[in-house]
């Protein structure tokens, strides 16, 4: 039996898992998050986030997609094995640094909150105004990378319901031609106040839209950001809550990016094993 708990960064949900002492190894998590994160069949997730040992900073930080493929970065996820970090006792301080696959993230818990300066956002190969053919559509989609790939695709608001979105989403995500890793795909409504945006995001990974994205927040805020469209400070409309994202572009051809928004706490769970049938 394993013991969990249940968190999510508004509404986009994990199962946090302590392996510091690396009881399980990766591909047993890839099984785990494939049966486990089910909806209706079993407990249900967007996936599995893992604190494990590092060599260059407080713990590694391991994502595993509900599809049980490993991803290199979740804005969201990393807010909440912060918060795991810290209340589990894993990380020395509510200040601390930890290891993903996208590069190492210092983080500050503050109550039911946490605030991430994530890895440095490379923006010299950033493609703006390409265009992709979906859905019986043509869309424009801004391309960058945030740890994960993104394509943003800004509209004065937005034209379908969430749930229309995805099979959209889906058809762009797989357009290998493009985006040869896949990608996620964020669609942004302009309509709202100023220094805000509206986004929806299909996620590559849970093959879904997702109630909110993180790096699909610091995404969308980059590519705002550098088509004039919103200043260094961006408030993030997500379905299941906002972000809140800040850049720094004191580095030429580099943005520092910070996300702060929630990280809930919801149950301590113990897995029984028809969770996993």
């Amino acid at each position: 039996m394993l013991r969990c708990t249940k968190m999510n960064g508004n509404g986009n949900d994990f199962f946090v898992v302590d392996n510091m002492s690396l009881e399980i190894r990766g591909e047993g998590f890839s099984r785990l998050a494939r049966r486990l994160c089910r909806r209706r069949e079993s407990l249900g997730a967007d996936g599995i986030l893992v604190a494990e040992p590092s060599q260059c900073a407080d713990f590694k930080m391991r994502l595993f997609n509900s599809d049980g493929s490993e991803g290199e970065m979740c804005g969201n996820g990393a807010r909440c094995i912060a918060r795991f970090a810290y209340e589990k006792g894993i990380a020395p301080s509510a200040d601390m640094t930890f290891e993903t696959l996208g590069g190492n993230v210092r983080a500050v818990v503050s109550g039911k909150r946490a605030a991430l300066d994530l890895a440095p956002v490379d923006i010299s190969g950033v493609v703006k105004d390409a265009c992709v053919t979906a859905g019986g559509g043509d869309f424009q989609y801004v391309f960058l990378t945030v740890g994960v790939p993104h394509a943003v695709i800004f509209e004065k608001e937005h034209s379908r319901s969430f749930a229309d979105y995805a099979p959209l989403g889906r058809e762009i995500r797989r357009r290998s031609d493009l985006f040869p890793e896949g990608t996620n795909v964020d669609f942004i409504a302009l309509g709202g106040r100023c220094g805000t945006i509206d986004v929806m995001t299909y996620e590559r990974g849970v093959e879904d839209m997702t109630l909110s994205c993180g790096t699909g927040s610091v995404a969308g805020a980059i590519a705002a950001n550098l088509l004039g469209i919103a200043g260094p400070r961006v408030e993030v409309i997500n379905p299941g809550g906002v972000n809140v994202v800040t850049l720094d572009f004191s580095e030429r051809g580099k943005v520092y990016p910070k996300l702060e928004g929630a990280a809930a706490m919801l149950a301590e769970i113990t897995f029984l094993p028809e969770a996993l049938c």
